[in-house]
């Protein structure tokens, strides 16, 4: 009967060796999870705020474009009035 009652003890320790063994193995694995989803955060993070000033430069780059073409026009309204000028004054000749 001795026996029987260490080898249930052995049994039972064993389980519970088992049993924190297997515990201390998942608390480690949701520990590197959440380290791989904070770094997986702060790239998107990163990629967020690139994306973001991106836009930013953008309507900047539209809003020069605006300027530009309101130039351009002025240019080609003048150059229009300075070749009828020079068209009169070759007919005149």
């Amino acid at each position: 009967m001795g026996a029987i009652e260490i080898g249930t003890i052995i049994a039972i320790v064993g389980c519970f060796v088992g049993l924190a063994g297997w515990l201390n193995g998942r608390d480690k694995r949701i520990a590197d999870d959440g380290e791989w989803k904070g770094s997986v955060n702060a790239k998107l993070d990163s990629i967020h705020n690139d994306i973001s000033g991106v836009g930013k430069d953008i309507s900047e780059i539209k809003s020069a474009q605006v300027e530009a073409n309101k130039k351009l026009e002025n240019h080609e309204t003048r150059i229009t009035v300075l070749e009828s000028k020079v068209d009169g004054k070759e007919k005149t000749a």
